[in-house]
């Protein structure tokens, strides 16, 4: 995988639904990226970090993350031991197809604040419970499988509950091992989008100096602090455009001082122009 990412980048999901079960005897690191859609991620064995926005923790087997399009996420392989796991991607307008009416499948997924509540380490009967169902979607992509579609909707719906079930349950305890400092700037920058930022401000708020902060914010995170506060910018202008803002007021409101700037950066990040994200 590609780890001199310098941004985080989106990894697209072409199919309403893929999946695989993986398992990787080799450095199987991956930068910060997004999906257009949400992931689900099931931890079976191997050594890594797994960071989710603002969170770092080291998973154990069972450990189940939901991931939103919102999300910036990566992992980090300590070693190179037998590293398995299962994911599988959805697209979000697909979720609310399966929704029936009145229940969200999707609440797992969105209704929490963004980069918080996204593990629970399941049960051994719900790790069965899981591996049972996910089983079931995998038998769907055989050849002879009698009405393929149908019986993919209905394991994916079962999934799709089996998940708000077990994220509905208090999240699980863990260790976040991202230092406080990096942290605190990740969090900081976040609520200070319209503002200028200086890393002399920075280090001075965080009691470090300017070289150790972005040394050690790279050394964490594997951004730069520039390449960081320019995807919040980014994705921050991208939810204002969303929500109907003018291209012009979603540049400013985003912290960009240069309209011509704004639209380069964000074609660049996105591959459209903000006019026709928008």
């Amino acid at each position: 995988m590609n780890q001199n990412k310098t941004a985080p980048h989106l990894e697209p999901i072409s199919k309403e639904i893929s999946f695989s079960r993986k398992k990787s005897t080799y450095n199987a690191s991956y930068a910060y990226h997004r999906h257009n859609g949400c992931e689900v991620y099931l931890f079976l064995s191997g050594n890594i970090r797994l960071y989710v926005e603002q969170t770092c923790f080291s998973p154990v087997p069972g450990s189940l993350v939901v991931i939103n399009s919102n999300e910036m996420h990566r992992i980090q392989s300590i070693d190179n031991s037998p590293y398995e796991r299962i994911v599988i991607n959805l697209k979000r307008d697909y979720i609310a197809a399966l929704s029936p009416d009145g229940f969200s499948l999707e609440d797992c997924f969105y209704a929490r604040p963004l980069g918080t509540g996204n593990l629970r380490v399941l049960s051994p009967d719900a790790l069965q419970e899981f591996l049972t169902l996910y089983e079931g979607l995998e038998s769907t992509t055989a050849p002879d499988c009698f009405g393929h579609s149908v019986v993919q909707n209905a394991y994916t719906s079962l999934l799709l509950l089996f998940l708000n079930k077990q994220f509905q349950a208090d999240p699980s305890a863990y260790k976040n091992t991202m230092p406080a400092y990096i942290t605190g700037t990740m969090q900081y920058i976040d609520s200070h989008l319209d503002e200028p930022l200086r890393l002399s401000v920075l280090a001075k708020k965080f009691h470090v100096s300017e070289s150790y902060l972005s040394a050690q914010f790279k050394h964490h995170t594997g951004l730069t602090l520039r390449a960081y506060l320019l995807d919040r910018k980014i994705n921050f202008a991208k939810q204002l455009l969303q929500e109907g803002v003018s291209v012009t007021e979603a540049c400013y409101r985003s912290g960009f001082n240069d309209y011509a700037n704004f639209i380069r950066s964000f074609k660049k990040a996105t591959g459209v122009s903000p006019g026709k994200f928008r």
